[in-house]
């Protein structure tokens, strides 16, 4: 088995394979005037086991599509099995047609991704996971849960009484777990977006978090509406302080200055997508573990 670290994730690959000592393969790549990418394999993949490590955060397109022309090279030189570690992976989010006509980019990502010849694909805190493992069957597929990472980020503050709240219902299951690990109290908003204008609205679903320290969980952040309408609510509770996290930090750096002139204390993500403004949490032993346990 060797593992190629893509375009997109250098540093993590050359992690990961150092963390489990399994030889690199190397990619040649550069960029032309066009804007299309020049990428060669430099090492025999014959017969060989590749674990392409390859992030499709923004710029969405280029990766996912250096992803594909390296998984179906990979194949072509004879690699026996190709597998694919994708920290964030793009269009997750459109996994239901809610209007007629619409793309649905999830199904069709995924069977871009198997059809490329990757056999496995694992990523972390995939939009929805049910749909997720139900698309695509043929491709085998894994869904890291990262906040396990929160869960020892928070045993270890002293003196906080947390309140754990999901910013809608679609994160109850992550904000129970968590909740339960840590024997504390836990609640999701309500939240509603518009098909059409793609408007978000969140309510009250009528908790009390008064003179707690309430930590938001989320799966990701981009523009921020939901986690905002959140805060207010959540402010208007009498909390002791507010601290937000999040597994995917896609949002500028102005999302985050806002939200710490709103009151959020403490803003923390994993390093699926790595920036330096915020604190982050090391994904590489996590990803590593779940390599080692379903490949090696």
């Amino acid at each position: 088995m060797r593992i190629l670290p893509g375009t997109s994730s250098t540093e993590l690959g050359l992690n990961i394979a150092s963390n489990l000592k399994i030889p690199l393969l190397e990619l040649e790549f550069k960029y032309f005037v066009s804007g299309e990418s020049y990428l060669r394999i430099n090492g025999s993949v014959e017969n060989q086991e590749i674990i392409v490590i390859q992030n499709t955060s923004p710029p969405q397109e280029k990766n996912l599509m250096e992803l594909l022309l390296i998984a179906s090279t990979l194949n072509e030189l004879g690699a026996i099995r190709v597998h694919c570690l994708v920290p964030y992976l793009c269009y997750a989010r459109s996994d239901k047609r809610r209007l007629t006509g619409e793309v649905t980019s999830h199904q069709i990502t995924l069977d871009l991704i198997h059809k490329s010849g990757i056999d496995s694909l694992i990523t972390a805190n995939v939009h929805n996971p049910e749909i997720f493992l139900n698309t695509n069957k043929e491709l085998k597929k894994y869904n890291i849960d990262c906040t396990q990472l929160l869960i020892t980020k928070l045993e270890q503050s002293k003196g906080k009484d947390w309140f754990i709240v999901g910013p809608d219902k679609g994160r109850y299951n992550e904000v129970r777990n968590i909740a339960q690990n840590l024997s504390k109290p836990f609640a999701t908003l309500d939240k509603y977006r518009d098909p059409h204008t793609h408007k978000v609205s969140v309510q009250d679903t009528g908790f009390d978090c008064r003179d707690k320290d309430v930590v938001i969980v989320d799966d990701e952040i981009l523009s921020g509406g939901t986690v905002f309408a959140a805060i207010e609510i959540l402010k208007q509770k009498k909390p002791s302080s507010i601290t937000y996290f999040c597994v995917h930090a896609l949002s500028m750096e102005e999302v985050f200055d806002k939200m710490k002139q709103v009151g959020v204390t403490d803003i923390i993500s994993t390093n699926t997508i790595p920036r330096t403004d915020i604190e982050q949490l090391d994904i590489t032993q996590l990803l590593s573990e779940s390599i080692w346990e379903n490949f090696l």
